[in-house]
């Protein structure tokens, strides 16, 4: 092989390694992590723990009715709900008062929760449930989650394990119905999870995800609690590495929960994970910039821009077929009822609008989230974006 062939092969051989890695670390860790599901009188040892499940809820979210339908039914003995609204007017209200109406065996609250408390607007939300909480094990359950009746057993049951102080779910994309859902399902599929349980697996960085996890309200308190991540956007991640700090162990349940995208626009998506890859530049800096070469169909396409030759064009079919073989065994284990193929089949197109929100990241740090405008420090700091610029750091 002469150098300009290996310059065309060496790249994308390089990122199919440490892709096939990473999908062959999720696929291993999953296949042994989840053990048959034991009876129900056998699922916790000892005292059941009363559980509080806390739902900041801004706005109405895709097939909200539904999602809370589906706390209705989990199979757990002793659990209050408790929704926060930052304002009576939130269109989220009246949902949720008609879930609270139609289900009086459940014992859910709706409380009204005040924005000052914290700068992060989510933060804000759950340092008021959780004073208004009643449970000695908190459950944080963003508002677009539906859960399988053995939710709290499942969470509970890594939760109890020796050492362990936050627990925090795998998270399946379900629901699509346009482009932008598609994308956005495909992404937390084929990209997040695998990522999350790899870093874990193959890094020893337990990345804690908020759209649900759960710990206990003692173990909290000793970390700093809520108000202690207040100043950060990713109050999740952040959370999970002080409670690493203070010796606990950081796991995950791998028993996926649904994050259900239904109608959401394909400008959304870009504009969400332009967000989220914004935090992780923020969280990362190195491995961010690495990111690239998780993905083998990229470095191929780039490639083949740069070389459009047949061997450039061989490879990129390699790295198309490598890449949707992942992309499917990842869909097929979290989510292993439904339609996969098309999110499959989205996989070039999901890689480019990854990308897109890659160089976006590079471009600024500011955000909009709930309706707040932010920029974004090192480890997510959250600056107010009408301060004036002489208070921010010029590397912000």
């Amino acid at each position: 092989m002469d150098w300009g062939a290996l310059a065309t092969v060496a790249p994308t051989a390089l990122s199919s390694t440490i892709y096939a890695t990473i999908q062959a670390s999720f696929l291993l860790k999953v296949a042994r992590g989840r053990p048959p599901e034991p009876p129900a009188a056998a699922r916790l040892p000892g005292a059941t723990p009363v559980v509080s499940i806390l739902k900041p809820v801004a706005g109405v979210d895709d097939e909200l009715a539904d999602n809370l339908e589906s706390f209705a039914r989990i199979d757990y003995p002793c659990y209050e709900i408790l929704f926060g609204v930052a304002s009576r007017e939130d269109p989220a209200v009246p949902v949720i008062q008609a879930f609270i109406a139609a289900h009086p065996e459940v014992n859910a609250r709706l409380c009204l929760t005040d924005p000052s408390e914290a700068l992060n607007p989510k933060v804000a939300q759950l340092i008021e449930l959780t004073r208004r909480a009643e449970g000695s094990v908190l459950v944080i359950s963003d508002a677009n989650v539906r859960v399988r009746p053995d939710y709290l057993h499942a969470l509970l049951s890594v939760l109890m394990r020796p050492g362990v102080g936050l627990v925090s779910s795998v998270v399946a994309g379900t629901g699509e119905r346009t482009l932008g859902a598609v994308i956005e399902n495909a992404q937390l599929g084929a990209f997040i999870a695998p990522g999350v349980v790899a870093a874990a697996e193959l890094a020893g960085r337990s990345i804690s995800v908020g759209k649900s996890m759960a710990m206990r309200r003692v173990d909290l308190e000793r970390v700093g609690g809520f108000r202690s991540v207040g100043g950060v956007l990713a109050e999740d991640d952040v959370l999970g590495q002080r409670f690493s700090a203070c010796g606990f162990v950081v796991d995950l349940c791998l028993d996926p929960v649904e994050n259900r995208n239904a109608s959401c626009s394909l400008l959304r998506t870009l504009d969400r994970h332009t967000r989220w890859a914004k935090m992780r530049r923020a969280l990362v800096p190195r491995c961010f910039a690495a990111e690239p070469f998780n993905s083998p169909l990229l470095i191929a396409w780039l490639t083949v821009l740069l070389s459009p030759t047949r061997l450039a064009l061989e490879v990129w079919l390699f790295a198309w077929a490598l890449q949707s073989l992942g992309a499917y065994l990842a869909l097929r284990w979290l989510r292993p009822t439904r339609f996969n193929l098309l999110l499959v089949a989205a996989e070039p197109l999901r890689t480019l609008c990854w990308f897109f929100c890659w160089l976006n990241a590079h471009a600024n740090r500011r955000v909009a989230w709930r309706g707040n405008t932010f920029y974004i420090g090192p480890g997510s700091e959250l600056i107010a974006a009408e301060e004036p610029a002489s208070v921010r750091s010029p590397a912000r």
